[in-house]
C-alpha cells in the first residue's frame, strides 16, 4: 500500500468567529448532531474509540471555565469568549472506506494503523498539555478518519485553559513575537514548529506503517522523487516489522533463558538435596552399625554374666 499521511491540529473558542469555528459546532460535527455536518451526504453516527460522545464535552468545558475563573479572580487575568479552550486534531489513512469494506488486508492494514495513531495522539496531546477527552472515527466520507478532542489542563502554567499555550505552532509564533519578531517570522517561526509536529508523527505513526511524509503534488515532487519516498517508506515500515520481530524473538529467549536459569537453579538445589541426603544415609548408616555393635558386646558380656551365674549356680549345688 503507498500513500501519505494527513494530520492537523486546531484550535477553538466558545464564540467563532468568521475565520474559524466555535468549540460547539465542532463538537456538533464530530457527534453527528442532525444538522451539523452537511457536507457529507449520508452522515452516520461515529464509532467512539475513546472517552465520550464529543457532544457531552462542551459542559465540561463551561465547567473547567467556571472552576479556572475562580482561581483567576484579583489576578487581572480573564477567560474571554475568544479564548481558545479546545483542540480538534484529525488523522486521515489514504485508503478509502471501500478499501476496508473490500479488502480483509486493507482493513487490517488500517486498524494496525489506527491503534498507532490513537496511542500517538493521546501522549502528544499529553505531553503538550492537554486531556483528551474523546477519540471517534468517521467512515461517513470517502476516507476514514479519526478526530481526537482536548481541552487544556488547568495548571500553574496554563491558568486561563488557553490551548493555543499547547499548540507547538501558536507557542513558536508567541515566542517570536516576544523575542521581537515581525510578522512575518512569526509566521515563519509558526510554519516550522508545526513542520517539526508533522515530522514526529511521521516517525511514530506514519513511517511505521509505510507511509510517505508529504504527497507529490504538496512538495511538487517529480514522480521518480516521490517513488523514491514511497519505498524508503517501506522500507522504514519493513524494518520497524523486523524489530519488532528481534524484540518478540529477544524477549522469547530472554523468558526461555530464565527458564533455564531456573532449571540450573533447581538442579544445583536438587544436586546439593541428593548430597546431604547421601550423607545423611551415610551417618546414619554408621550410626546404625555403632549401636549394633555396641549391642552385640553388650550382649555378649550380659550372656557371659549369665553364664557364670549359671556355672556359680551348680557350684553350689554340688
Amino acid at each position: 500500500m503507498s500513500g501519505y499521511q494527513f494530520a492537523r491540529i486546531q484550535t477553538y473558542s466558545l464564540k467563532g468567529n468568521s475565520a474559524n469555528r466555535s468549540a460547539v459546532s465542532v463538537l456538533s460535527e464530530n457527534s453527528r448532531v442532525a444538522g451539523s455536518a452537511n457536507h457529507v451526504k449520508n452522515p452516520k453516527p461515529p464509532r467512539l474509540l475513546y472517552g465520550i460522545d464529543p457532544i457531552e464535552i462542551a459542559p465540561i468545558i463551561e465547567q473547567r471555565i467556571a472552576d479556572a475563573k475562580a482561581g483567576l479572580r484579583g489576578t487581572g487575568q480573564r477567560i474571554q469568549s475568544n479564548t481558545h479552550v479546545l483542540e480538534g486534531a484529525v488523522y486521515s489513512h489514504p485508503l478509502t472506506v471501500e478499501d476496508l469494506l473490500r479488502s480483509k488486508t486493507d482493513a487490517a492494514t488500517y486498524l494496525a494503523w489506527r491503534k498507532d495513531a490513537i496511542a500517538f495522539a493521546i501522549d502528544d496531546a499529553q505531553r503538550r498539555g492537554l486531556e483528551v477527552l474523546s477519540v471517534v472515527e468517521h467512515l461517513d466520507e470517502s476516507h476514514p478518519h479519526l478526530h481526537v478532542l482536548a481541552i487544556p489542563i488547568l495548571n500553574e502554567s496554563n491558568p486561563r485553559l488557553d490551548a493555543k499555550n499547547c499548540h507547538p505552532g501558536h507557542v513558536a509564533s508567541k515566542q517570536a513575537a516576544d523575542a521581537g519578531s515581525n510578522p512575518k517570522e512569526q509566521m515563519a517561526a509558526y510554519r516550522q514548529a508545526m513542520q517539526g509536529w508533522q515530522d514526529r508523527v511521521w516517525e511514530n505513526v506514519s513511517a511505521v506503517h509505510g507511509l510517505t511524509r508529504i504527497g507529490p503534488r504538496l512538495k511538487r515532487l517529480t514522480q521518480r522523487e516521490y517513488t523514491e519516498q514511497k519505498n524508503i517508506a517501506q522500507v522504514i515500515a519493513k524494518t520497524h516489522k523486523h524489530l519488532e520481530n528481534l524484540q518478540k524473538e529477544t524477549s522469547e529467549l530472554t523468558d526461555l533463558k530464565s527458564l533455564l536459569d531456573e532449571n540450573r537453579l533447581l538442579k544445583i538445589d536438587l544436586e546439593a538435596l541428593q548430597r546431604v541426603h547421601s550423607d545423611f544415609k551415610r551417618e546414619a548408616m554408621e550410626t546404625i552399625s555403632s549401636i549394633r555393635d555396641r549391642a552385640d558386646h553388650e550382649i555378649a558380656e550380659l550372656q557371659a554374666e549369665l553364664s557364670r551365674y549359671k556355672n556359680n549356680d551348680n557350684a553350689l549345688k554340688m
